[in-house]
Parts: structure tokens; sequence; C-alpha cells
């Protein structure tokens, strides 16, 4: 059974700042302090149990509970109606099939969080223009912040310790983004995963490779585009044909209109990406034994690799498409997101329960 959470009696809220820094309560941002005030409003708007437990988070298994969750979204500055937000999220986090263990090893993985369906519009998500930020958008930012401070403090997520990373990712610091709904000719992401439209949810990814890609839609038209963007999952050092695989691409709102005039459902188009990709890469983790990979033949004739180069199908199922950014008509816009480990599954969606 969890504990409830301890409580610190400070001289002044100004001496909080430095309290923080001394007992590694924050991953090096400052923080906001948790006062019994702000913490009570939002268990008051929640109207749940403190204690009651959402599981446990790794790396050092910590237990999440609505107290300890809702002090740290009060550290992050969330508003009391962010909080199921987040709560959905540390489900994500939890489940056993996500496996975040690969988000703490080497690969400095990161999780990024995406919300769709309604609370998008009801929590005021910045969607538009800069949409992964800095926006200025409060919901996107502290939600993210509220994320990335539950692995640090229950999570115990600290580089050299519990965690491995090599490089890190400079994402990591908050990683949250709402679906643009109001130009997206689409239902919400979330119903791709069993979420009725009608619902709101959250969707957490293991991101390792996140890329801006310039879709020039009106000189090389929408089939090219199509072509272009299949082809930014197959990169060397990205993806392993082995094992199960995650894409998600951000369509800003233009883009996605041409692909639905032209008659593309987001599943058509999932479906389409996924008859042109492929996920290719040396075979330094022995990819000829993993999966339906074969030879393929190295494109670079004035360099070509000592190694040899596999590469595998790409399912439909390791493609969602989502909709963000600015509108930006004279240029399609996309951003794709790449998982970086093939163990467990590469995303996970949780309905949010806002209180009644």
């Amino acid at each position: 059974m969890a504990n409830a959470a301890e409580i610190h009696t400070l001289a002044s809220t100004e001496d909080f700042a430095e309290f923080a820094y001394a007992n590694a309560w924050t991953d090096g941002l400052p923080v906001f302090p948790p006062t019994r005030k702000v913490v009570n409003a939002m268990l008051d708007y929640l109207k749940r149990d403190p204690l009651d437990e959402l599981g446990t988070v790794f790396p050092g298994d910590g237990v999440a509970t609505i107290e300890n969750v809702v002090a740290n979204c009060a550290m992050a500055g969330c508003l009391p109606e962010y909080v199921p937000v987040v709560i959905a999220a540390v489900q994500c986090i939890a489940d056993p099939t996500l496996l975040i263990t690969t988000t703490q090893s080497t690969g400095s993985a990161s999780l990024c969080t995406i919300v769709s369906g309604s609370a998008v519009s009801r929590l005021k998500f910045h969607t538009r223009e800069w949409i992964f930020g800095p926006n200025g958008g409060r919901a996107n930012a502290t939600i993210g912040r509220a994320v990335r401070l539950i692995l640090w403090n229950i999570g115990h997520a600290h580089p050299g310790k519990l965690i491995k990373g090599t490089m890190g990712h400079p994402a990591s610091w908050s990683y949250c983004i709402g679906e643009e709904q109001e130009l997206s000719p689409w239902v919400p992401l979330h119903t791709d995963f069993g979420i009725a439209p009608e619902e709101s949810a959250v969707t957490v990814m293991k991101v390792g490779e996140h890329s801006q890609i310039a879709v020039p839609i009106n000189t090389v038209g929408l089939n090219e585009s199509i072509t272009l963007l299949a082809r930014n999952i197959g990169r060397l050092g990205i993806t392993t044909s082995g094992g199960k695989r995650g894409f998600i691409f951000v369509l800003n709102p233009s883009l996605a209109r041409s692909f639905a005039d032209a008659g593309y459902s987001r599943e058509k188009l999932r479906h389409t990406l996924a008859e042109r990709a492929f996920k290719y890469s040396y075979d330094w983790q022995n990819d000829s034994k993993q999966g339906e990979s074969k030879p393929y033949e190295d494109v670079d004739r004035n360099a070509p690799s000592e190694r040899k180069t596999f590469v595998c199908a790409v399912q439909p199922d390791e493609i969602y498409v989502t909709v963000g950014g600015g509108v930006a008509p004279q240029m399609g816009q996309c951003v794709s997101l790449s998982s970086r480990s093939s163990a467990g599954r590469p995303f996970v969606t949780k309905p949010i329960q806002f209180p009644a």
C-alpha cells in the first residue's frame, strides 16, 4: 500500500527553488512549490482518494499515486483540469506492454504525449504554428513537464544512476502536443486504438527520432509526396529490420486536407505509406535473423558499406497519422516520430477520465 506524501515546512516559498535543487526534485529547470493549498485544490477537483495507485514507474519502480502525481503536476505549473490528462499518461507509462525500459537505455529515447479529442480545445492546447514548442501554450508545456517530473521523481530516472542514455533527448524537458481537430479532415487519432471519437485520450510513444520533413506537394504532386514520407522511415541508424516499430506522422492541416480531398482516409493513407516503406539497417544486430528481412543493395556506390544491409516490410499497424502545426498552404510540412526500440509496444493509448 502506498504511503501518504511527506510534508515539508519552509520559512518562505522563496526558499523552495533551492530546496528543490538540494533534494534533487528537479531535472534542472526551476519548479513551482507544491504548496498544500495548490495540491488540495487539485485533489478537490479530482474527487479521488489521494492514495489510489496508478502503477509503478520505471526505472526505480516507484509507486505512482494520485497524491504524488498531483504534487508533480503542481511543480510543473499545471492547472487542476490538466491533471486527468497526466493521470492517463501515467497509466500509459505504467502499462507493462509499453515497456519503457528502452527509454532509459543507451539509445536515449523520449516519451512523447499526444492528446486527442475534445480535451484539446477544452484545455486550450496550442495546435498550430510551432506545435512542438515553444509556443506559449500552458497545457502543452506544463503537462509535458509533469510527465517528465513524474519520471524523475517517482521513477527516479536520474542520468548516470538508474538510466544510461548516452546522449539524452532535448525534447525530454517537455514533449507534449494536442491534435488539431478544427482543421483536421479526420476523426481523432485515438479512434485507431479502439477508443470512441467522442472520447478524449492520451497516446504515449517512445520516440527516438524526431524529423521535420518539407513536403512540396504543390510541385511534386500527391503521389510523390506519399513516397517521400514513406522513404523517411527507411534510413540507416533510425530503424532496424527486425521487431515491431512505430511511426507517427504529424501532418500540417493543409497537407492533411490535400490527402483527404484526394480520397485518402487516415486508414488508407497508413496502408499506402506502409506499402512504400521499408525498415533497414546494417547487420550489426543480426537483423538477418529477425522478422522477414532480406539483403538490400547498397545505394551508395561511391562509399559502399563493408557490411550487409537488410530490409523488411513495414506493417500498417506500425504507422499512424495525426494532424497539427501551421497551415502553410504553399508547402506541406510533416514531423515524423520514430520509435527507438522494438522491445514492447511503441505506443499505448488510454482514455482521459475527467471528474463528473
